[in-house]
């Protein structure tokens, strides 16, 4: 059977060596898993992980179902939670927060984009500071997915069916508050407040009344693409805001996560037992990889060169070469799966309401999010109980 890297070469008809041949990269990734050890990391009380995102090569940052965020020293185990955004006065209240489903960074690493206070909100901070730039106000539910454009510009995708763009005003607090907070060397100082924004425009085609699920923006094509739980992925053209296609999956349920492999136009979509590779430029499907724990479900996908990270709900990591068409394997000649750790979990009336001892005691940690640091020798993996009535987390540095 010819690999997903054979396809794309034959579809390229390209010379260039990121087709033609293996990197060094490409070998480092493949080799740095075979020796990786878990160092566990802390994380309180917190429910459930479900981004993340390393901010320089010891910092992380995450996004919990308890809505937080929360950056991590991942060598001394520090923690500093991030104040969430607050919208407007006039911004309706939402009853039940879903959490912190996303994080991302802009190219420059100088803004970062998750959720406000209120999951339907919009909110984006200055790095390193954590300064306030705004909080958009739009969406009718929850944000699932953030994605940035350029620099300034950001896509949001919402629970309500809708994709919002949204201008940052170059990263720039709109007005300081004229009321004084608190004091540095004996000087007032004033705090900075966000802008409160209304989206710059919003993307319509045949979404409907679709949830979308994530993102993934091809700043090569120009092309934004948009996942539905519901087995459709919906494509746009961000410079003209016309949708380009909008095609079916192979796999009905539980499709909640979306990765991008720019150059070569490829696409993988987690599902509830496969991994769907999908050529961008002819929305051909390339390939189905059934995954590990196939009843619980991929969780979270991700590139590193020709290397594809699957993260599952039964507390599973494992790796898929796309040039031996295969997943990567030990030196004994077993395929290689990194398992999540106990973590934390909070032992409560409701737990024993639905669980036995004996089946707590075997529980997994699902894999809600995983990112490669800068180098690509290390790996953050995160979640936390699939159980929606379980409460707790899990997090680990693989390295």
């Amino acid at each position: 059977m010819k690999s997903v890297f054979e396809y794309l070469s034959t579809r390229r008809q390209s010379t260039d060596a990121k087709l033609s041949s293996q990197t060094v990269t490409d070998l480092i990734s493949h080799r740095v898993p075979l020796t990786w050890k878990p160092s566990n990391v802390p994380l309180g009380t917190i429910d459930k992980v479900f981004a993340s995102k390393w901010l320089d090569d010891r910092r992380v940052i995450c996004g919990t179902k308890c809505n937080q965020l929360v950056v991590i020293d991942v060598v001394t185990k520090e923690r500093v939670f991030i104040p969430m955004l607050e919208g407007s006065p006039h911004a309706t209240p939402q009853m039940v927060s879903a959490g912190v489903h996303d994080i991302a960074l802009n190219q420059s690493q100088t803004m970062l984009a998750s959720n406000g206070e209120n999951p339907n909100h919009l909110a984006v901070y200055k790095l390193p500071t954590f300064d306030p730039v705004c909080v958009g106000e739009g969406h009718s539910d929850w944000v699932f997915a953030t994605e940035w454009i350029d620099d300034r510009l950001l896509a949001t995708g919402s629970r309500d069916g809708t994709i919002s763009i949204w201008n940052t005003y170059g990263g720039e607090p709109a007005y300081t508050s004229n009321k004084l907070v608190g004091t540095t060397n004996g000087k007032e100082k004033a705090k900075i407040m966000p802008a409160y924004v209304s989206p710059k425009t919003t993307l319509t085609g045949t979404v409907e009344a679709d949830r979308i699920r994530d993102l993934a923006y091809n700043s090569n094509t120009g092309n934004l693409a948009a996942l539905s739980p519901h087995s459709l992925v919906h494509v746009w053209d961000i410079a003209s805001g016309k949708q380009l296609s909008s095609f079916p999956l192979p796999f009905y349920y539980e499709n909640v996560c979306l990765a991008l492999e720019k150059d070569r136009s490829l696409y993988a979509i987690g599902s509830q037992s496969h991994v769907s590779l999908v050529d961008l430029r002819s929305y051909k499907m390339v390939k189905n990889i059934r995954t590990y724990d196939p009843g619980a479900g991929v969780r979270s996908v991700s590139f590193q060169d020709v290397l594809l990270t699957i993260g599952t709900g039964h507390g599973s990591v494992v790796f898929y070469d796309l040039v031996a068409n295969g997943f990567l394997v030990t030196d004994t000649k077993d395929d290689l799966t990194l398992k999540s750790g106990k973590g934390w979990l909070r032992l409560d009336n409701t737990l024993y309401e639905y669980f036995t001892e004996t089946e707590v005691d075997c529980f997994s940690n699902a894999i809600y999010t995983h990112c490669y640091d800068p180098t690509g020798t290390k790996l953050f993996t995160a979640g936390g109980p699939l159980a929606l009535v379980l409460y707790g987390n899990y997090a680990a540095v693989w390295e």
